[in-house]
């Protein structure tokens, strides 16, 4: 490829859904290398770990050891470490903590306490105003100006943003956000730091430049000024990110930004089916905002996409559990299908569904690992050994476990430290700046913080953290307890000790630091791994994966588009949202909506989204097919579609009967069972015949659950009088 091998200058290559990025990105890094630069002086960005971690793989299979020198991290992760050796230059100590969205959030709220015209309620506002501003370089006041005409709450805003920033800086901490400032602001008063990083990156590459934000253009330039080779490569018709700042106008006016940009384009898709890339091509030539290009693809027609009108959200749910059922019963895997949504809001059903039927699945785009609140209180005390100024990890882990530390002990903590300017640890440790109660209080967790502090440079990153969960009391609050769940805590905190010997087993040579800056910087897609489950995800969580099977749910205007984008007119960033997701299928595409479905309360009777219009070409629907449970039932409606033939019919198989299951025809209305999961249970009501039966069960004490027996069968069992 022309692209690849075009070795100086900037390049564009623009590169549609499917169509190798990543392959492009390599083999361009590769023909430098060939070429005789030397890989130390190459460097690779992109946006997640995963991707990063990805590229580096394919970089040593194809280099070797040479790979090794090619720098190859994430935007933030190589600003981290740019801070690490220059920090002190800023004002702040190299071994800064990295707060992520949940630290943040938690200083927020403590400075709004403090701040009359602020509102606590408004901490989700305050956090977006500031990040905001920090990617537009503003200080608060600079943001003040920018915001009070058309912003009512602009001077809480401003205070609230002073006060955080406050905070952070006598925590030694930055945010995000700060990783991408700082650095800039590091390049713009040290020019001697810049031009020795200048020096190391002679050839700069960047991947999904669609997504990069004002700070992140800013870098690119910065680093490439001086030898002027950047390569980059994106795709404006997935730029989905606008909430967080990415700028499509940074794609789309890269050859005036770079004067004399060379541009490529890649059309080819190798990941999914004709049939795919007619509905994704489709969709995304509505907007305006775009390189004309259209996808086309080798590998066939494939599969007509399926089209699934539901009279509700359980009937949708139902019909995807059963579609899952039917093609593992096919010999397909949970691993390649994915259910994806608009919003989080929308998976409870598919998880109830899945649950109730036996299906493995995880969640993404929700809560992680590395959030549960007893993973922060381990890493409160890791953070503090580190940083002692780190005034919200001592807030964290003070009182926990519980050491009869009251809030008026730690109110007068707060008061001496911004007194003597101070941290709150520095407190604590100097004597007569207490009363002598209060010293009293404080003294355990002073012995506590002090040995853990000690130990930091003498143990193995391993030892170290089994030492901390140990001197902590956390180890023995925790598996002391009845309660159940604090057992489950402590297995969750076993599982800590875990991603440190997995980290230092992948990083011989890392710290404790090292371990907390990627777990800081974790994302939610590099939990994803290859364990048989089914995915079900905010269309955000899976850009840049693949599946053979996707289901794209809950296609209604007023969540796909969403209601803010109707009511504003504005639906690109919707509609190439909606790209992405078709264009995560390779072998099957399911999109349904439904007639009615209950949210936040209430039920709602959403038109069917202008989305399966576009896919099918600006016509009205040619067919719209029933869920596969209703041709089989009864008390069903007759399905509508046309044709003789129901496309879904293959979905009809069900899985393999284990031996001594029940027959479906001895469940009937008063009949006891037992199920592995749920108990002991009694059916209510039959639905339906054959394999499209459905069951009623009132469990002891978990109320009724329905359930596909068809499916369900291999989970139950008749219980005899």
């Amino acid at each position: 490829m022309l692209a690849v091998n075009d070795r100086d200058g900037a390049i564009l290559v623009i590169a549609g859904a499917g169509s190798g990025k990543t392959r492009v990105l390599t083999a361009r890094i590769c023909a430098l290398v060939d070429s005789g630069v030397y890989p130390y002086h190459i460097l690779a960005i992109t946006f997640t770990n995963k991707a990063a971690n990805e590229m580096k793989d394919r970089i040593l299979s194809a280099l070797g050891g040479d790979g090794a020198g090619v720098w190859t991290s994430t935007f933030h992760s190589m600003c981290a470490r740019m801070l690490r050796q220059d920090a002190d230059r800023l004002g702040y100590t190299k071994d800064f903590t990295i707060y992520t969205d949940l630290e943040s959030e938690r200083v927020v709220k403590r400075v709004t306490e403090n701040i009359r015209e602020a509102d606590p309620k408004r901490r989700a506002s305050y956090l977006n105003h500031i990040s905001r501003a920090k990617t537009a370089a503003l200080s608060p006041a600079e943001y003040f100006e920018e915001i009070k005409e058309f912003t009512e709450d602009a001077k809480a805003v401003t205070l609230v943003y002073s006060a955080y920033e406050k905070e952070l800086k006598e925590s030694n901490a930055m945010d995000f956000d700060d990783l991408l400032l700082k650095t800039v602001q590091l390049f713009e008063t040290c020019p001697d730091v810049l031009e020795r990083w200048q020096n190391r990156f002679r050839y700069i590459n960047v991947d999904e430049f669609q997504d990069t934000n004002r700070l992140q253009l800013k870098l690119v330039k910065m680093l490439s000024a001086k030898w002027g080779n950047v390569f980059v490569v994106g795709d404006e018709d997935q730029s989905i990110y606008s909430w967080r700042g990415a700028e499509i106008r940074n794609i789309l006016d890269f050859p005036a930004e770079f004067p004399g940009a060379k541009v490529y384009k890649l059309e080819q898709n190798y990941r999914s089916t004709k049939n795919i890339l007619d509905a994704a091509n489709n969709v995304i030539k509505h907007n305006s905002a775009r390189n004309a290009k259209t996808l086309w693809s080798a590998l066939g027609r494939g599969s007509e996409v399926r089209y699934c009108e539901m009279r509700s959200d359980r009937e949708e749910a139902d019909n995807v559990m059963r579609s899952v059922a039917a093609l593992v019963a096919e010999g397909e895997n949970y691993r390649d299908m994915a259910v994806l949504v608009r919003a989080n809001s929308l998976t409870r059903l598919f998880e109830e569904a899945f649950t109730l039927h036996g299906i493995p699945y995880k969640v993404f785009g929700g809560f992680r690992f590395f959030e549960r609140k007893e993973i922060k209180d381990t890493l409160g005390y890791v953070r503090l050994a580190i940083n002692p100024s780190d005034n919200d990890a001592f807030l964290r882990i003070v009182n926990y476990p519980r050491r009869g530390i009251g809030a008026s002990a730690v109110a007068e903590v707060a008061m001496m430290a911004a007194r003597h300017g101070t941290s709150y640890l520095e407190v604590l440790k100097t004597p007569g700046l207490l009363t002598p109660a209060s010293e009293k209080k404080f003294a355990k967790f002073l012995t506590v913080a002090d040995n853990i502090a000690a130990a930091l440079g003498e143990m193995s990153p391993e030892d170290f953290m089994q030492f901390v969960i140990k001197e902590s009391g956390l180890e023995n609050t925790l598996k002391m307890s009845d309660d159940p769940e604090d057992r489950n805590r402590y297995e969750n905190i076993e599982g800590l000790v875990d991603a440190v010997n997995n980290f230092i087993e992948d990083n011989p040579e890392a710290t404790v630091s090292d371990f907390m800056q990627s777990v800081a910087l974790v994302s939610d897609t590099d939990e994803m791994d290859d364990k048989n489950y089914v995915t079900i995800a905010t269309v955000h969580a899976v850009k840049g994966l693949e599946f053979d099977n996707v289901f794209i749910v809950g296609l209604e205007e007023g969540i796909f588009p969403t209601a803010n984008a109707v009511s504003s007119g504005d639906v690109e960033e919707e509609r190439r949202l909606m790209y992405v997701a078709v264009t995560r299928a390779k072998r099957r595409l399911t999109v349904s909506w439904t007639r009615s479905r209950f949210r936040f309360g209430r039920t709602e009777n959403n038109p069917k989204s202008r989305f399966i219009y576009e896919m099918q070409g600006d016509k009205p629907p040619v067919r719209t097919f029933a869920p596969v449970q209703a041709a089989a039932q009864k008390s069903a409606a007759k399905p509508a579609f046309s044709g003789s033939r129901n496309p879904l019919a293959s979905f009809v198989s069900v899985p393999q009967r284990r031996a001594g299951a029940p027959a479906l025809s001895e469940f009937k209305p008063g009949v006891k069972v037992r199920h592995t999961r749920f108990g002991n249970g009694v059916v209510r009501d039959i639905a339906g015949e054959g394999d499209g039966m459905t069951a009623s069960i009132e469990f002891d004490g978990l109320g009724i659950k329905r359930f596909a027996l068809a499916i369900a069968v291999n989970s139950l069992s008749i219980v005899k009088e």
